[in-house]
């Protein structure tokens, strides 16, 4: 009898022993975020991330985050919906209305970047180009399908069109360096930008900014580009989400309160080659408000353009966009 009571209380330690183990594997898979970013270098998307890490802010949250860099525009949504990842960052609104009308099983968790002061449009140093409304029939670049450039491009078609001048023709050039290439060759009149690249060539007068985003009526008032989940990711592993977007939240303020070591932080992890004291001109383009996590403006200014420029076939309500946006996860 004595043996026999033994060996059930060794079963029953057993089970405990594998049970416990289980809950472990099972806490540390829920911590696990597979994070889509649509640039390893632009300031917003991916030095938050780099801050996060160095600063240890997702270890003080619970969470380990693996990341997928992607081509920006709609790409990264496609690698989230196709099951690839849990959260994708800095994805445009165009591009999440459009998802979200084909049924993509996405929720939007935060707001990304309000505003489009951080983009920039430039020409030559040479170019006669010297305002916005000279761009009129000229070749103007933008990334890709759904980025907040092709907002940005798109609302100046329809700005200069009020003006009664002839549209420019818009062209998808890829990423800044992309852009620089066809802007030097004189496939593209003016394309777009964002820090770091090419703030020397700024400096040496090689290239001239034409104009910013936020200088096209209506676009700094509402939130250009969100941060996305998927909705299994969100209903299964809610503490992930809280712990990634409460990191987030800390690398951002870490970012603004101490701006030469997030500035190293992001020429290691990023690989820049710009000396310091060029890298911290970014900090001119961005601001803690712009970057906050909420409120998310402009929804119907977003719906409407939407519509108009065509990446939704049918308006989309209000209700069911209200319906999409989730936005209790964000730290308190």
């Amino acid at each position: 009898m004595k043996t026999r009571v033994c060996g059930l209380r060794g079963y029953a330690l057993a089970f405990t022993l594998a049970s416990t183990l289980a809950a472990a594997v099972q806490a540390n898979a829920a911590d696990a975020v597979r994070l889509v970013l649509p640039h390893r270098v632009l300031f917003d998307i991916s030095l938050p991330f780099y801050v996060s890490q160095e600063k240890g802010f997702y270890k003080q949250a619970g969470v380990e985050v693996t990341p997928t860099f992607a081509a920006g525009g709609g790409d990264q949504v496609q690698i989230m919906v196709a099951g690839d990842a849990d959260i994708v960052i800095g994805t445009g609104m165009l591009a999440t209305l459009s998802a979200l009308e084909r049924g993509a099983p996405i929720k939007v968790v935060s707001a990304e970047a309000t505003g489009l002061n951080d983009v920039f449009w430039y020409v030559k140093g040479s170019s006669p180009i010297k305002r916005i409304e000279d761009l009129a029939g000229k070749k103007v670049g933008y990334s890709n399908p759904g980025s907040s450039s092709h907002l940005a491009v798109l609302a100046l078609v329809d700005w200069l069109k009020s003006k009664g001048l002839q549209p420019p023709e818009l062209l998808a050039g890829g990423s800044p360096p992309q852009q620089f290439t066809g802007v030097m060759t004189d496939q593209f009149d003016a394309g777009w930008s964002a820090p770091p690249f090419f703030l020397e060539e700024l400096k040496k007068g090689n290239i001239r900014i034409l104009f910013r985003g936020d200088d096209i009526p209506g676009l700094s008032e509402i939130t250009i580009r969100v941060n996305l989940a998927r909705d299994d990711f969100v209903k299964k592993q809610p503490n992930a989400l809280r712990g990634f977007l409460a990191a987030t939240r800390n690398a951002i303020q870490f970012i603004f309160a101490n701006p030469d070591e997030a500035a190293k932080i992001w020429i290691k992890n990023a690989q820049l080659k710009e000396p310091l004291e060029v890298v911290k001109e970014a900090w001119k383009f961005y601001s803690p408000k712009a970057m906050a996590l909420a409120p998310i403006q402009g929804l119907d200014r977003s719906l409407e353009d939407a519509v108009k420029f065509k990446f939704l076939k049918k308006p989309f309500s209000r209700e069911a966009l209200n319906q999409a946006i989730d936005l209790n996860y964000l730290p308190k």
